[in-house]
């Protein structure tokens, strides 16, 4: 097999790095095992994921961008890592009843959440309009803008 060079000099099994060429890679992810260790449902949204083998600084993180965002916002942004991750982990584990029935749970603690907070400080994503079908989302305070306690 005769591998002709794509135009960026390296050849089309080959990446470019800065003054040289390298092989592709094909990244590995291990799967989690089955019933893998998991945090309480309050240390989990403390944390940021269920799971401790995945404790990454998310919380802290997210601290030190965002000092001033809401409580009840930080909770929601977390509820939603949560529900992505454990989707993701049902992606892979199906028959886990024990993380399904946490994944909807926290499903509708979020949706409960965005609710209440929704009626405290606006919409958080522009597809929701004001009652009076005017499109207000420009005019809102940005999430991040908001302040514990009321609109800025």
């Amino acid at each position: 097999m005769n591998v002709k060079p794509e135009q960026n000099g390296c050849a089309v099994t080959e990446g470019r790095l800065p003054g040289t060429c390298a092989p592709m890679v094909f990244p590995f992810i291990a799967m989690q095992t089955e019933n893998s260790e998991r945090y309480d449902s309050s240390e989990a949204l403390k944390s940021g994921t269920l799971f401790p083998g995945l404790n990454l600084p998310f919380h802290v993180e997210m601290q030190s961008r965002f000092p001033t965002v809401p409580a009840a916002l930080a909770e929601l942004m977390a509820l939603d890592f949560a529900i992505d991750e454990l989707g993701l982990y049902l992606d892979t584990h199906p028959n886990d009843s024990e993380a399904l029935e946490l994944f909807n749970s926290y499903i509708k603690l979020a949706q409960q959440g965005r609710t209440k907070y929704e009626a405290m400080y606006g919409p958080l994503a522009k597809q929701y309009v004001s009652e009076d079908g005017k499109y207000t989302w420009i005019n809102d305070p940005w999430p991040w803008e908001i302040i514990e306690g009321g609109k800025k």
